[in-house]
């Protein structure tokens, strides 16, 4: 009989593997930019804005591969990367069609997007590795929940901006759920930062922040499922499950 850890182990194995994909795709998109880069400095020159034209083929492919999961990708980028801005944004996204993001990148304005300061931003610069940012409400794209998949963008050994995919969390949701199902007692799936992601009790809903309500669900982590369990891969996810007894 399958133990109920091994239920929650094959559970996170299993959204870890869909993200991922996600994950491969989205440095198939920082390849892609490093080589626009690395081809505008052997012509003489500083990369342009029209440059990332070339990127937008690729990042259409990105999103029907992943569709349904994937709302959103593109490359951002660190400041004056570009000979012809400042600040750069080449996102794409929706579910029907592809329609480019347009965000007011005037440091002077009121609407300034500052995207440095944000986490998917700053963690890649920060460690070099990749990042899985939220759940959060994403005001600028998706107007939904989001988790933002990012990793560095490095050019001739500097940090260049992240390549990133947004994913909504819906769709974790309603991919996790029956598998929290199956474990037979109250259960959720938290972010790193202990925000709820998925519940199987209606106690306690997504977007809630677990920490503060331990003592009152009896949740506590299940353990032992951050090393590797027999027949499947080690979670790249900052998540964790929660359940009772």
């Amino acid at each position: 009989m399958t133990s109920q850890n091994e239920l929650a182990a094959s559970l996170l194995a299993g959204i870890s593997g869909q993200v991922e994909q996600v994950l491969g795709s989205v440095r198939q998109v920082g390849e892609a930019m490093v080589a626009i880069v690395a081809a505008a400095r052997a012509a003489g020159r500083a990369p342009r804005r029209g440059d990332l034209a070339a990127l937008r083929p690729l990042v259409a492919e990105v999103l029907r591969r992943h569709q349904g999961f994937a709302a959103g990708a593109g490359v951002v980028l660190a400041p004056d990367v570009l000979a012809d801005a400042p600040l750069c944004i080449e996102w794409w996204w929706g579910r029907q069609g592809l329609e480019k993001l347009e965000v007011d990148l005037d440091p002077e304005s009121a609407e300034f997007y500052d995207y440095t300061t944000l986490e998917w931003y700053r963690e890649p610069q920060r460690t070099g590795e990749h990042s899985v940012a939220g759940p959060y409400v994403d005001y600028i794209c998706t107007h939904e929940y989001t988790f933002t998949v990012s990793a560095p963008v490095v050019c001739a050994g500097r940090f260049a901006g992240v390549a990133a995919a947004d994913i909504l969390a819906e769709q974790v949701e309603r991919m996790v759920l029956p598998g929290l199902s199956m474990l037979g007692r109250p259960a959720v799936l938290a972010s790193g930062d202990g925000r709820v992601i998925a519940s199987n009790t209606a106690s306690i809903l997504p977007g809630m922040v677990l920490s503060s309500r331990d003592a009152d669900t009896g949740l506590r982590p299940v353990p032992g499922l951050a090393a590797v369990q027999p027949g499947h891969p080690r979670t790249a996810l900052p998540w964790t499950l929660h359940s009772q007894g």
